[in-house]
């Protein structure tokens, strides 16, 4: 983010407990809820790796927690329960709402949330007003086909991810002001790769020819296959091609994102493995944008003309307190 904001810029707030307006939340759906801990609470669980099998154990807190999810079909028969996971400031709960609930989700869940605030608070002997979990919860609905699959995958891998992110810290960090030159970002990622020697802009305009879209794209792959690094934001679907190429053959990249990061942010899929693997750098040039939009045209060139600047730039990169 520079001192002198784009006039396109607009900040956005957010908010972690995500509500969806136009859902029926006494309805039969799939869920997949988060409960995230306040600061400085006990863990939940801790992280194992038993001969290379990661897995959580629950700490006494946290075996009070597990007896909670899997009491809640018994309080509520129309909630079925799918997979949970007790991590050690966390939980992640998929439901199913087989039969239309008499009350909407959150009325319900308020009562859970309280029983784990009074374990909470019996076990460590703190008053009751001291929260275990934030206020609210994040809940996904589940409404494509695949995505249940994908969501129990997500459960199951969580152990995995965040004991890849203690042995990987600098790999998986988040830096709230990073100064490129006279241009300031939230970063998140392997921020050396900013210091790597061929750094190759990735840009397809519509007035290229095929000739030189086939001679642009043999550059940027051999530099992705000799260890550069390709910058963009990759928004076009030939932009986003070479991206996938240009991975798949081991390549290193940095996207210009047009939303910044969360407190919490936490890369998925892919994201996750490449920055497991020191491949990936995601930059915003505005650290107040934190929900996803349609990038406009002006926001495109925007970030095309931060990539070429980042790709040229040879100064000092600058953490900022």
């Amino acid at each position: 983010m520079m001192d002198s904001k784009p006039s396109f810029f607009k900040p956005t707030n957010h908010r972690n407990n995500r509500r969806a307006p136009w859902h029926d939340y006494t309805g039969r759906s799939l869920y997949m809820l988060t409960f995230t801990c306040e600061e400085q609470r006990p863990d939940l669980s801790t992280i194992v790796d038993y001969r290379g099998n990661i897995q959580t154990i629950p700490t006494r807190l946290g075996l009070e927690i597990e007896s909670e999810i899997i009491n809640l079909p018994r309080y509520h028969s129309e909630v079925k329960l799918y997979d949970y996971v007790i991590m050690p400031d966390h939980i992640h709960v998929i439901i199913f709402v087989e039969r239309v609930l008499p009350r909407p989700l959150g009325m319900i869940l308020t009562g859970f949330i309280g029983a784990c605030n009074r374990h909470y608070s019996c076990l460590f002997s703190v008053a009751f007003s001291n929260k275990l979990f934030k206020q609210g919860f994040h809940d996904r609905i589940i409404m494509r086909p695949g995505q249940l699959d994908t969501c129990r995958r997500y459960v199951k891998d969580n152990p995995y991810r965040l004991a890849i992110k203690r042995r990987y810290p600098d790999l998986f960090r988040r830096y709230t002001r990073l100064l490129i030159g006279d241009s300031e970002f939230a970063a998140y990622g392997n921020i050396f790769l900013l210091r790597d020697f061929d750094r190759q802009q990735v840009i397809v305009h519509r007035a290229d020819s095929a000739e030189a879209r086939k001679t642009n794209e043999c550059r940027w792959l051999a530099c992705a296959d000799n260890g550069g690094v390709l910058v963009s934001p990759f928004i076009s679907p030939d932009e986003k091609a070479i991206r996938d190429k240009a991975i798949k053959i081991g390549g290193r990249i940095i996207v210009i994102r047009n939303e910044s990061f969360e407190k919490r942010f936490k890369p998925h899929g892919r994201e996750f493995d490449l920055c497991a693997q020191g491949r990936l750098l995601l930059l915003a040039p505005w650290r107040d944008k934190l929900r996803r939009s349609k990038v406009s045209r002006a926001e495109s060139l925007y970030m095309n003309s931060l990539a070429e600047k980042i790709c040229y730039y040879e100064g000092a990169i600058k953490l900022i307190p």
